[in-house]
C-alpha cells in the first residue's frame, strides 16, 4: 500500500516540477534589421537581466553570419546574441543572464535552475565557457564547443543559480572579426522558485 502512494507522490511532485518550468524565446521582440541591447525584464515580469546581449532578426540583418538561422517558415525570427562585431575588447566579451535583485531589505538574488539552452556559433564554430555563480558563489562552469548550426545543451540538474555567465572564447585566426567569438541564444528552459 504504501508503495503505490509514493509513486503518485513522486510523479505528482515531477508533474508540478516540469509546469513551473519556464520557456524563453525572442518571437515577441521587436523586429531590428540592426542589433539593439537586449532589455531587462524579458520576457515580462520574469526579471532577468541581459548584460551585454544584443537582439535582431536575422532575415532583415544583412550581416549576420550563418549561425544566425532563419526558420524557412517565417523570415523573421528575432535572436539574442553576444560577440563577433559587437565584442572588440577581449575582458568585455560576455554576456550574462541574471536574475534581478528584489526589493526590499532582502540580502541576497533569489535563484533559478537553468534547464537547457540553444544556442549557435554566429560566424565561425567557437567554443563557449559557462560559468554559473549563487550570489556571487561559484556553482560550476561547462564549456561547449558550438558550430555555426543550432544545437541544444542541457545544464546540471543540480545547479540553482542566480547567474550565468557565457564567455565566446577569442579565435586569433578568425578572418571575419578577427578574435571575436559568438553565441546565438535561440532559446532558454528555466525554473524559477
Amino acid at each position: 500500500m504504501k508503495r503505490p502512494l509514493l509513486l503518485i507522490s513522486v510523479v505528482a511532485a515531477l508533474a508540478l516540477c516540469a509546469s513551473a518550468q519556464t520557456y524563453i524565446d525572442f518571437h515577441q521582440m521587436p523586429l531590428t534589421n540592426t542589433p539593439a541591447p537586449m532589455p531587462d525584464n524579458y520576457p515580462a515580469v520574469s526579471g532577468l537581466a541581459w548584460d551585454n546581449f544584443y537582439y535582431v532578426t536575422p532575415g532583415s540583418w544583412k550581416e549576420a553570419g550563418l549561425g544566425f538561422w532563419v526558420d524557412p517558415a517565417s523570415h523573421h525570427n528575432t535572436v539574442a546574441f553576444i560577440g563577433g562585431p559587437y565584442c572588440n575588447v577581449p575582458a568585455a566579451c560576455f554576456g550574462s543572464i541574471k536574475l534581478q535583485r528584489p526589493g526590499g531589505d532582502r540580502p541576497s538574488f533569489p535563484t533559478f535552475t537553468p534547464v537547457s539552452i540553444s544556442v549557435a556559433a554566429g560566424w565561425l564554430p567557437n567554443n563557449v565557457i559557462v560559468t554559473a555563480y549563487d550570489n556571487s558563489k561559484f556553482v560550476g562552469s561547462l564549456v561547449w564547443s558550438l558550430t555555426t548550426k543550432p544545437q541544444t545543451f542541457a545544464f546540471p540538474a543540480t545547479w540553482r543559480v542566480t547567474q550565468l555567465v557565457f564567455t565566446p572564447e577569442f579565435i586569433p585566426t578568425n578572418p571575419v572579426y578577427p578574435r571575436a567569438g559568438s553565441m546565438v541564444v535561440y532559446s532558454l528552459v528555466l525554473t524559477e522558485p
